[in-house]
């Protein structure tokens, strides 16, 4: 048996709880693929949630090639976890032109960022876990880069209709 200077459950465990949160963070960006549906932004936000169920399905390889399933505690709490992006508490009504919606692209933002400080967690445990891949997780960080940067510049370039004045009352207007 190979002996691990890295404690195998706290990694398990680690893994697993990133796992979940991919769970919700999946749906978080399902619900923003709704908010943005019929804008010039719709298929940026369809290929980020592709990218998105990527990075988890690798995720999900990488725990298979360490030997690690599921955790029960992730196997309980995933149906809640999905649940929770799918409800948006951030942008519930999936409105574009309100506060709400800045804050669901900056809690996608801050989901994005946990992943690519997993992905660099990792590949620190490089030199101890040799069955680690440090291709792949490499290549992982680079996507969460660019997912980042992909939403920073959505962000940036709808900020304004987010926080432009409401129109006075009884023109039309209002709404997504």
């Amino acid at each position: 048996m190979p002996h691990h200077t890295i404690d195998q459950g706290k990694l398990h465990r680690y893994l697993s709880q990133h796992l979940l949160g991919s769970e919700s963070g999946l749906n978080h960006f399902e619900a923003a693929k709704d908010t943005w549906a019929g804008t010039a932004h719709e298929e940026r936000f369809n290929s980020l949630w592709k990218q998105v169920e990527k990075d988890q399905q690798d995720l999900e390889s990488l725990m298979d090639r360490l030997g690690f399933s599921r955790g029960p505690l992730a196997q309980v709490a995933a149906p809640v976890a999905k649940l929770a992006g799918m409800v948006n508490p951030f942008n519930p009504f999936r409105q574009r032109k309100i506060s709400a919606a800045q804050v669901q692209l900056d809690v996608l933002t801050g989901l994005l960022n946990a992943k690519l400080r997993m992905w660099q967690t990792l590949q620190l445990m490089l030199d101890e876990e040799p069955r680690l891949d440090r291709g792949l997780l490499e290549d992982l960080e680079q996507r969460a880069l660019s997912q980042i940067n992909q939403l920073v510049m959505l962000s940036d370039e709808t900020w304004q209709d987010r926080f432009a004045p409401e129109p006075a009352e009884g023109s039309s207007g209002a709404g997504k």
